[in-house]
């Protein structure tokens, strides 16, 4: 029997997870049920035929797999809502810091399962790591992580370990597009077309992570291989060394934890 889906929000990670799971045929169209409090953000999904409502209850009670793909500000809201409807039933959490015992403890009766994806699974090239649930049936687990893969990859975790990933695969996109922004806007200065520019960074990024993932070399030995000495390479990284780039990282990734941690429970 094919499990219903709900998705309580449609913002842009749960409009991801539709898009892969319908463009897989994971989950046909009148299995699927979205809430959201703007009908706007609802109607081009129900033209697909997915049932849309701005009840959250609704989806819960219809739904035997419900993704909360909302921010963790409006939990307190949002959870007391469809508790009573979850027993039995598998709750998927995208939201940083809060606890899959957290959660069991506002949804007695349910399946919980934590899940931290990335923006890049709008375009099928996602990152999203996955918490253990040694509970959850393996079925299920199966099918709630072929969700994520049919956008991306996937890597299964520790759950005591989700919060720490959210600078890996979660937040980093954005580390990433500062980076290229910053860029773009030194090539603009320099008189290069910023179009130009952004393609050619973006191109450069692609070529780079494919190398990272194709060459079985580390990040480390590929950065020597592009260094020539004496050479312009080596006299750009010496800004990263003046400004100490390792320790800029290291403290965004901190800095990212913790407000995990702040948010969540």
């Amino acid at each position: 029997m094919e499990k219903t889906l709900g998705l309580i929000g449609a913002g842009n990670m749960s409009g991801a997870i539709l898009s892969g799971v319908l463009a897989q045929g994971l989950v046909e169209p009148e299995a699927v049920w979205l809430s959201n409090r703007s009908a706007e953000k609802l109607e081009s999904w129900k033209k697909l035929g997915i049932h849309v409502t701005s009840d959250n209850a609704a989806v819960a009670e219809r739904a035997q797999v419900i993704v909360l793909g909302i921010k963790p500000q409006v939990f307190p809201t949002v959870l007391p809502q469809i508790a009573p409807l979850v027993p039995g039933k598998c709750v998927v959490s995208l939201a940083p810091g809060y606890s899959v015992s957290y959660l069991r403890g506002q949804f007695p009766g349910a399946l919980v399962m934590r899940v931290m994806p990335n923006t890049p699974m709008k375009l099928g090239q996602g990152a999203t790591v996955i918490g253990q649930a040694p509970d959850v049936p393996e079925d299920l687990f199966r099918f709630v992580r072929s969700l994520f893969a049919s956008a991306g990859a996937v890597a299964v975790i520790p759950e005591s370990q989700m919060d720490d990933f959210i600078p890996v695969c979660g937040s980093s996109p954005a580390f990433f597009f500062r980076m290229a922004a910053a860029m773009v806007d030194s090539a603009k200065a320099a008189g290069i077309d910023p179009e130009l520019a952004l393609s050619m960074t973006a191109q450069t990024m692609v070529g780079a992570a494919a190398m990272l993932t194709q060459s079985g070399l580390s990040a480390q030995e590929l950065t020597r291989q592009v260094c020539s000495p004496g050479g312009t390479t080596l006299a750009a990284l010496t800004a990263f060394d003046d400004y100490r780039f390792e320790e800029m990282m290291a403290q965004a990734a901190a800095r990212c934890v913790q407000r995990a941690k702040e948010l969540g429970k």
